[in-house]
């Protein structure tokens, strides 16, 4: 079967009931593909990440470049020109006093005309010289300088542009491959705590397994695997009658009592009640109750999830009351009677006793408060289904019933 993306196998997994401690491997799930993609990005991640050397190295060396013409080779230039143009100049200096001197001598007679004439073609071509140098001096200072200059730097910012492009590649390749490598040791699922595993079987609406977890079912992305529930810090979901969703609150005390140890009773508090029925066969149920939270509080290592329990919530408490059994009060039109034993005998010798109207308060599971009809020391018959039922009183009367007690 092909395997739909963002899915894979489960490759092994603890037995459910194991008991784990943080950081034992729980289960392995197949991570060949995503190997595979990491190997692909590794190749893509190299390539990158030398287009980024490159790239560091091209810009150094035109930072260099740059530096050397601006801070060396342009001023170098510059003083060598400067010292060909005083050069020049002392060499038109002494040109023109050599060209009066020749004037002077000439007039005397003492130097012909031919060769004042040459020293003043020497004198002409020391101005041409001292010119084309002074003109170089010119071009140097206000044109190929600062073009070779601005060359430089336009070709530093284009290398500085090309090498942010470079790094925000790699950074993506690099993110990919980190995104990668972190899928294959997802694959890996370690216990982040003490707890039994527990699986997380998907159910329909029925409440019946469709997909349960086992080694080579096919999981998906975001689908929870197993549980770790601690068996010191249980918690009970308690579904409660319609009629007592009123008196259950939040930290509200409660005894618990497992089928499984029946033996060891627990405390727990209620930790929250639904506001809205839900309902209880799945959601295509048309039956739909109240559920409970309840916290553990005493919780020990044998406890299992899915056990079944009692709970008993603590509403009020009453203490130095007078009670009696639950299955010694019998109603009879909206009224409790509790059949009270008369210590004379009735006809032939039959114990007697007599129906006395009661008004109760409140009941636990066994015992019932009783707020005025016995006193304290009365003895009440403890199962008084197979007497006569006594007949509803009237108001204003004693709320008595005397008769013996039949066979």
């Amino acid at each position: 079967m092909e395997e739909k993306p963002g899915s894979t196998r489960i490759i092994s997994i603890l037995p459910e009931g194991t008991h784990v401690k943080p950081g034992d491997v729980v289960c392995e799930l197949d991570s060949a593909s995503y190997r595979d993609e990491v190997k692909a990005q590794q190749v893509r991640w190299l390539q990158a990440k030398s287009f980024v050397e490159q790239a560091n190295a091209n810009l150094a060396v035109n930072e260099i470049t740059l530096r050397e013409y601006r801070d060396g080779i342009y001023p170098q230039d510059m003083q060598l020109i400067r010292q060909y143009v005083q050069t020049c100049e002392i060499d038109r200096d002494r040109a023109a006093r050599n060209v009066e001197w020749s004037r002077t001598v000439q007039q005397k007679g003492l130097r012909t005309s031919s060769q004042l004439k040459a020293d003043e073609l020497s004198l002409d071509q020391t101005d041409f010289v001292l010119s084309e140098a002074k003109g170089m001096l010119e071009r140097l200072e206000k044109y190929t300088g600062p073009k070779n200059l601005k060359e430089l730097e336009a070709k530093l910012a284009s290398i500085r542009a090309d090498k942010l492009a470079q790094d925000a590649s790699f950074a993506l390749e690099d993110e990919r491959l980190r995104r990668l490598e972190k899928n294959v040791a997802a694959c890996t699922l370690r216990a982040p705590g003490e707890g039994i595993v527990v699986y997380v079987n998907q159910t329909n609406g029925w409440g019946r397994t469709e997909a349960g977890i086992q080694e080579g079912v096919t999981v998906r992305q975001d689908q929870p695997i197993f549980q770790l529930p601690d068996p010191k810090r249980m918690r009970i979901k308690a579904r409660i009658n319609e009629t007592k969703v009123s008196l259950l609150r939040p930290g509200q005390g409660c005894t618990i009592r497992i089928d499984a140890f029946p033996d060891r009773p627990l405390q727990g508090k209620v930790t929250d009640v639904t506001a809205i029925a839900a309902p209880v066969n799945g959601p295509l149920s048309d039956v739909r109750g109240y559920y409970a939270l309840i916290d553990v509080v005493d919780g020990f290592e044998d406890l299992r999830p899915g056990l079944s329990a009692e709970v008993s919530f603590l509403h009020d408490r009453r203490l130095h009351v007078e009670r009696v059994p639950l299955n010694s009060v019998r109603q009879v039109g909206g009224q409790s009677f509790v059949a009270v034993h008369e210590p004379a005998s009735g006809p032939e010798g039959k114990p007697a006793y007599r129906w006395q109207k009661v008004d109760l308060g409140l009941s636990d599971s066994d015992y019932v408060e009783v707020v005025s009809g016995v006193r304290q020391g009365d003895r009440v018959i403890a199962d008084p289904t197979t007497l006569a039922p006594p007949s509803p009183t009237k108001p204003g009367s004693s709320g008595s019933e005397v008769a013996s007690v039949s066979p």
